[in-house]
């Protein structure tokens, strides 16, 4: 039986404790390659203990390697690559103790059972034995380096130089902060931008915050506000966003006046832009399909495509996705992101403009894209580029990594 399947089997009989719960939840994502959001659902746990599981997973996932490398000296031999409950139980364990400060008693006897109650349940003795030592000796945490997988560290080295990926790393092993895209002040944070203003980590719920209901402001990392500003004025323009939800740029591109159609083939991240435009007091058209099936009735002046992508940019705040991510993925995504930026071409009126962005560091799905589409477009002249990496503004607290492109065509 596999993690959920225990896990399930459990919740018949008696409540399961939240570090059970965070075991199930690591072991999905880790092991089945899906984001945390998607396995952990806000609306099916009690408030409380949803933000103790979901803390505990982001401290665990955040310092993943650290804790590995912390780990191994208390191993006489590694655990067998069968045993993944297991390595993942002594890894939440460590990331309660070390990490999270948390009561030595409540963490072990926790995490033990959790172990004892599923298929590695003959290793429950070596998780006490691990964690017991580890909690009576609470060492440091070693380099955050090592919690770059080694592909990607030599990618990023090349592309961006050591130094750069470094700090990425830093960036990445810290809690981030917020960014709100807002026209007015917001209280308690930091201006970055004209619009983009930056509350530290530790902020109260964003729901809570003074103006949410009025629609002061909406959630927007500063990096993923650069790609819309390369369109300049967008006011009273025809706009195509494909990928919209969960809706910020839509919201930038519909405050500044253009008539927006917004494209997505999510219909539950649809309910969020849709919830989200209210709130803001935004009127746009949603649309729920597949961009390679959508066949709209006239062509836009403007198509803003947020393709699909590996979403290594966005480390800092989805610690799982260098851990989760191939390099067949970039591969595969690459090839995705051309096909949508042909049909998305198609869409462009004569002297419109086509905005292509993801929040990937991967040369693949970046800067290479650039190079492919002046091979291939004939009909089409640059206009511009940019890139971010987490490790720009890291004395702040970084920012996501964005490649942005737009297009004219002739």
């Amino acid at each position: 039986m596999g993690a959920q399947g225990w896990h399930e089997a459990r919740m018949q009989t008696v409540p399961t404790p939240p570090r059970a719960m965070a075991l199930a939840a690591l072991s999905q994502v880790l092991d089945g390659r899906r984001t945390l959001d998607e396995v952990l659902n806000p609306a099916m746990l009690d408030a409380q203990v949803y933000a103790q599981v979901r803390g505990l997973c982001m401290a665990t996932l955040r310092h993943l390697g650290q804790l590995d490398a912390l780990l191994a000296p208390y191993l006489q031999t590694p655990l067998p690559p069968k045993r993944q409950l297991a390595r993942h139980a002594l890894r939440l364990g460590a990331a309660d103790l070390i990490v999270q400060g948390n009561a030595a008693h409540a963490v072990v006897h926790e995490m033990v059972d959790a172990v004892k109650h599923s298929k590695d349940g003959a290793l429950a003795g070596l998780v006490n034995a691990v964690l017991k030592k580890l909690s009576a000796d609470l060492p440091a945490l070693p380099d955050c380096r090592f919690n770059l997988p080694g592909w990607l560290e030599q990618r990023w080295k090349a592309q961006y130089g050591k130094a750069v990926s470094d700090a990425i790393c830093r960036v990445a092993a810290q809690r981030p902060p917020l960014d709100l895209n807002s026209t007015q002040p917001v209280t308690g944070a930091t201006q970055l931008e004209d619009t983009i203003w930056r509350l530290a980590s530790g902020h109260a719920p964003v729901p809570t915050l003074e103006g949410y209901g009025e629609g002061a402001f909406f959630v927007q990392d500063v990096a993923a506000s650069y790609p819309v500003q390369l369109l300049g004025d967008v006011a009273g323009k025809t706009v195509l966003d494909i990928g919209a939800a969960p809706g910020g740029k839509t919201a930038q591109l519909a405050r500044a006046g253009a008539q927006v159609t917004a494209l997505d083939k999510s219909a539950r991240r649809m309910e969020r832009l849709s919830a989200n435009m209210q709130r803001l007091q935004l009127t746009v058209d949603s649309v729920v399909a597949d961009a390679m099936e959508y066949a709209p009735t006239q062509p836009f002046d403007v198509v803003v495509l947020d393709a699909p992508c590996s979403a290594t940019g966005t480390w800092r705040r989805h610690p799982e996705v260098v851990h989760t991510v191939t390099f067949n993925d970039i591969a595969e995504l690459a090839q995705q992101q051309r096909d949508l930026m042909v049909r998305a071409w198609g869409w462009v009126k004569p002297g419109g403009v086509l905005l292509y962005c993801v929040c990937s560091l991967e040369r693949e799905e970046g800067e290479d894209q650039h190079a492919w589409f002046a091979a291939h477009m004939p009909d089409a002249n640059a206009l511009a580029q940019r890139r971010t990496t987490p490790a720009q503004m890291e004395a702040q607290g970084g920012m996501d990594g964005f490649f942005a492109m737009t297009w004219q065509k002739k």
